[in-house]
């Protein structure tokens, strides 16, 4: 959306409003090897860090001939008086840099680190670029002499009035650099298994580019082997650097999948996109005139699919200054559900500690209170008549310290299972797109597999993803590797029937599917998860819903057609969620109302149907979404 900030201006007090007036038309601070660092300060307060603000702040500066890199380092602190610090209140400052393309164009592009670079004074390594080389989720290029831009991301802000005062550093020097850096970008049509079958991946793995102890590709491939994967999307905080480094590494790797594409940071949401978008790299929703939808429409003329990244994790206001942008607003967003493939249904660990949630010393692991809330929400999405499947992402930066952390929060600790005709980026995103898939919570190894066989009494058959043009059809339910367990069946997002023990291994259940009253555009649909009970109650399969309707599907997004005819085979520091130290307290006040919306929502359903309006713009945003 535009915001208005040069009428902002203009109404401002009128000798501030002629002093920045002069501050903008002056020419920017030179930068030049051997001369003095050019250095800019500011100040933000709350206001700063909301929705009617720019929340971006560009720092021009003119870079002269002859310069080879260009090093960057910033802080920030808050003024006194200031409350004492703690995740609820902190403030955050993320840094970014453009060069002489223009701060608006995906050539102009050379990096974003979050707040995890350039903060010397926290012992934080500073950021550079050379034509050869540069720091993690930054573009290597040539430097060329010109007006460039150091961006700071006003992520959040103390509610101090006192606010925050921040400095930037930048330093250009000429020193001797290899060769300029050659992209190696993988091969979109590489098919690393020929057979149609269940393949495994994660779909939020973040690597080298996004944390400063991430492993090398070496090692992030080897760990998602270790863990029994089988695709690997790399989805690197906002950079597409590593879309020209991972040609050699699918190359050293045949058998695997590597799917480069980032995970689009706003402050208003997250997103995945999966498949390189050389003409979508903005991030910056809210600023000037870039939004999220524009950003999602360029990003799917590219190919990419469309994933929402974790939509309900730590929802504001609450937690807005602790896990910035984590909650996907839709409201403010406004993107297109139409161009969605996937969503998060799980993200992190299934199994929430209680030093993930900020109150260590508990001896109590519990499931991860986001899961439920975000499968409301796909499940809202499925009533209102979007085709959206749900996926899961470990959010893992490869940091876990130990083994046990590894299998519990690392690379694939849960893994979404899709049935494809081949292991291939057009067969997998063909079967999401379809709905072939189904997350597996605890992973490969510990969670078991559902295999969903659909037959109707005119002989059409397929399996879960799939619509029939029928009002009932025989469900078979073949759960491996779950026995003491439950199985849950539910029809438009409310429980149907009491939950099924899982006494046997393998274990065969059939049921009767038919459509009901309340259902949306895509029909009726049903879904089929299993739950562990002991020792602690958790989801330990997701699956993603058959659709009972009148009419077969027009394409879902990306192309996919609905019901299919012919039989499908079955077969068998890092993505925690994030602590909260000190706010113990205050996160559970959040964590009990959270817990009310989840019972508020499913009382609206028992007493109004689905309890989502039916009319109006396939786009609209979601009901308490």
């Amino acid at each position: 959306m535009v915001r208005p900030i040069g009428l902002l201006v203009l109404l401002a007090a009128g000798a501030g409003a002629m002093t920045l007036s002069i501050a903008r038309a002056a020419a920017p601070p030179g930068c030049a090897p051997g001369g003095a660092p050019v250095t800019f300060e500011g100040h933000v307060t709350q206001a700063d860090a909301g929705p009617d603000a720019p929340r971006y702040l560009l720092q021009a500066f003119d870079v002269a001939a002859g310069t080879t890199r260009i090093e960057i380092t910033y802080d920030w602190a808050d003024d006194d008086p200031a409350p004492p610090g703690t995740p609820l209140t902190q403030t955050v400052l993320d840094l970014g840099l453009w060069d002489d393309d223009g701060y608006r164009t995906p050539a102009g592009f050379r990096g974003w680190s979050g707040s995890r670079l350039g903060r010397v004074g926290s012992g934080q390594p500073p950021v550079f670029v050379q034509q050869d080389t540069a720091a993690r989720g930054y573009v290597p290029g040539v430097i060329e002499p010109g007006t460039w831009h150091v961006e700071i991301g006003v992520g959040s802000v103390t509610p101090s009035p006192a606010g925050a005062s921040w400095t930037a550093t930048v330093t250009c020097s000429a020193p001797e650099v290899g060769a300029p850096f050659v992209a190696q970008p993988v091969d979109r049509d590489h098919v690393a298994d020929t057979g149609p079958g269940w393949y495994h991946g994660d779909f939020h793995m973040h690597g080298y580019h996004s944390h400063v102890r991430a492993p090398d590709w070496a090692g992030f491939v080897a760990r998602a082997r270790e863990v029994g994967l089988d695709f690997l999307p790399v989805t690197e905080y906002v950079t597409g650097q590593h879309w020209g480094e991972l040609g050699p590494v699918q190359a050293a790797n045949p058998d695997v999948l590597l799917w480069p594409g980032r995970e689009i940071i706003t402050y208003y949401g997250h997103a995945i996109t999966l498949g390189e978008t050389p003409n979508a790299i903005d991030y910056r929703h809210g600023f000037e005139d870039v939004t999220l939808p524009g950003v999602q429409a360029a990003a799917v003329a590219d190919g990419a699919v469309f994933q929402v990244a974790h939509p309900t994790i730590f929802p504001g206001p609450v937690f807005s200054n602790f896990c910035r942008g984590c909650e996907f607003q839709q409201g403010e967003l406004m993107i297109d559900w139409g161009k969605v493939t996937t969503i998060e249904v799980l993200t992190g660990p299934v199994l929430a500690s209680s030093e993930d949630l900020g109150l260590p010393g508990l001896p109590a692991m519990m499931q991860n209170p986001f899961v439920q809330t975000a499968i409301d929400l796909w499940e809202d999405l499925l009533l209102q008549g979007h085709r959206v499947t749900g996926v899961s992402g470990s959010d893992s930066k490869g940091v876990e310290d130990t083994p046990e952390e590894q299998e519990r929060v690392g690379y694939g600790s849960s893994a979404t299972a899709v049935y494809a005709r081949n292991l291939s980026r057009p067969a997998l995103t063909e079967a999401l797109r379809a709905g072939h898939a189904y997350v597996r919570t605890l992973g490969v190894d510990d969670s078991p597999t559902v295999e969903v066989a659909v037959e109707t009494p005119d002989g059409q058959r397929g399996m879960m993803g799939d619509r029939f043009v029928t009002e009932t059809a025989a469900v078979t339910v073949t759960v491996t590797g779950g026995e003491g367990q439950v199985l849950l069946l539910s029809r438009n997002g409310d429980p149907a029937g009491v939950p099924v023990a899982i006494d046997t291994d393998p274990f065969v259940h059939t049921f009767t599917a038919d459509r009901a009253g309340g259902e949306g555009p895509l029909g009726t649909f049903w879904r089929v998860d299993t739950q562990a009970t002991s020792p602690t109650v958790v989801l330990t399969t997701i699956g993603n819903p058959i659709f009972l309707g009148d009419e077969v599907l027009g394409p879902a997004p990306g192309g996919s057609s609905g019901g299919r005819s012919d039989d499908v085979g079955g077969g068998g520091d890092g993505g925690r969620i994030p602590a909260t130290g000190a706010a113990g307290g205050a996160l559970l006040a959040g964590l009990a109302m959270l817990g009310g919306a989840v019972v508020v929502r499913r009382l609206r359903r028992a007493q109004h149907g689905d309890g989502v309006s039916q009319a109006g713009d396939a786009a609209a945003p979601v009901a308490d979404g």
